[in-house]
């Protein structure tokens, strides 16, 4: 039978791969910028067009789609790091015996 981790170790784990995964996203929008000609951006806007079809053009659909995919993975997986460390901090707070 196979053994799951404890949640102590897969909380910080899915954290640093979410964490992971959105800086590939934040490199692969800046070589888009790049490819494209533009000033790479600091407006919080300008990071969503990767997730919008035909953000870039025709010409950089396939480099759109993987730093989308890059930037919906990340997020999954950091909210559900951050989910689960919310978990073990309200879990240790009943079992503490301080109520």
């Amino acid at each position: 039978m196979i053994e799951m981790p404890p949640l102590t170790s897969i909380a910080p784990a899915a954290t640093l791969v979410g964490l992971l995964f959105l800086l590939r996203y934040f490199l692969a929008m800046r070589r888009i910028w790049k490819a494209a000609g533009h000033r790479p951006s600091f407006q919080f806007g300008d990071y969503f067009r990767a997730t919008k079809r035909g953000g870039f053009g025709e010409d950089f659909e396939p480099e759109r789609r993987y730093a989308a995919r890059q930037f919906w993975f990340g997020a999954v997986l950091l909210g559900a790091g951050l989910v689960l460390y919310g978990w073990l901090l309200v879990a240790s707070s009943f079992t503490s015996g301080s109520v």
